[in-house]
């Protein structure tokens, strides 16, 4: 794979992505906000301050995605605002990204689990006063924001039990409706894995007027080809029976990206990208990050996964991404989501 022309070697590496849509993926959504037109795919990077701004570091003179993920935890409101360094070592601040990214969105992921009660009292109404804070700072940026409510909601990591959180849920969507946000689509993000004691995955759904987006998480899946096994499989056959369009969206290759090596390209970005024209995913989240120098349990043996380890790696995944049908920053970037600015 070895060549003196990184370019060359980018437009034959990208070439293996198979770029034919599965026709049964095309279909009418329903009840969805900020859906980019047929053919094209929102193209979100995170996830971190710290990753984000290293990110551009590295990439100054490429295009800016059409959007920035950050996280936030329903129990208090930290890293909205401020810079808010959490207990995995690294930093999060969704106005640092309005401040500092002009015409892009925010994927905006809310950390709600079932243990130590949080879904319940979520339910109850015992952080409301957080909720409204987060309501009146998102009409505040008069930008599109994908809310993942209770990400990952059917992983076993995080214990929710389906009926706590679909109250909760419930709750909350119900909530900022009453407070007039009109900005935020709901997404429904799946960890389409093993489930939790074996729920189906219907078991967690809200009902289809709480539900703007379906999501996936794609980690481990795409080092198996582009079949992302019966788990994933089962999420995409749910969100097309509900008429809902599809984001991957957290991902990342999490055996690693070689400083030396490419082959990371074929044993997981080719099916990766293979997978999201495949399925028709509406837009993808992928996870700059170095996962050996973060605490979060259960993922010791993940790996460093940023971009910018492998040049001719990250070469190609621009010659892909610059393609025309990756919605990135841009003057007309909300235009095409369908969102009117205030």
């Amino acid at each position: 794979m070895q060549t003196s022309n990184p370019q060359q070697l980018a437009e034959d590496i990208v070439s293996k992505i198979q770029t034919d849509i599965d026709p049964e993926f095309v279909y009418d959504y329903e009840q969805s906000r900020f859906v980019p037109p047929a053919g094209k795919t929102l193209l979100i990077m995170g996830q971190t301050v710290e990753r984000i701004t290293e990110y551009m570091d590295h990439f100054q003179n490429r295009p800016i995605p059409g959007g920035w993920s950050a996280y936030w935890g329903i129990t208090e409101f930290l890293g909205i605002k401020e810079t808010h360094k959490n207990e995995t070592g690294s930093s999060q601040n969704h106005q640092m990204l309005i401040d500092n990214f002009p015409n892009t969105v925010i994927q905006s992921a809310m950390w709600m689990v079932g243990k130590w009660d949080v879904a319940k009292k979520a339910g109850n109404g015992d952080f409301d006063r957080v909720i409204k804070k987060f309501c009146a700072w998102a009409k505040s940026t008069n930008r599109p924001i994908y809310l993942r409510i209770g990400y990952e909601f059917d992983g076993p990591h995080n214990e929710l039990d389906p009926e706590e959180y679909v109250r909760a849920y419930r709750h909350i969507v119900d909530l900022m409706r009453a407070k007039g946000v009109e900005n935020v689509a709901f997404v429904w993000h799946s960890y389409a894995s093993k489930p939790y004691k074996d729920h189906p995955v219907s078991a967690w759904y809200p009902g289809d007027d709480y539900v703007d987006w379906v999501a996936i998480s794609v980690f481990g899946h795409a080092y198996g080809g582009e079949d992302f096994g019966p788990y994933c499989d089962d999420v995409l056959k749910f969100a097309k029976q509900h008429k809902k369009p599809v984001m991957i969206a957290e991902s990342n290759p999490i055996h690693g990206i070689d400083k030396e090596q490419n082959e990371v390209w074929d044993q997981w970005f080719v099916n990766f990208f293979t997978f999201a024209y495949r399925k028709n995913i509406k837009a993808i989240s992928f996870i700059n990050e170095n996962w050996q120098q973060t605490k979060i349990p259960g993922i010791s043996e993940w790996k460093d996964g940023r971009l910018y380890n492998n040049k001719q790696v990250s070469e190609a995944w621009f010659k892909e991404t610059n393609k025309e049908r990756y919605l990135k920053q841009s003057a007309t970037l909300y235009q095409q989501l369908g969102y009117v600015e205030e």
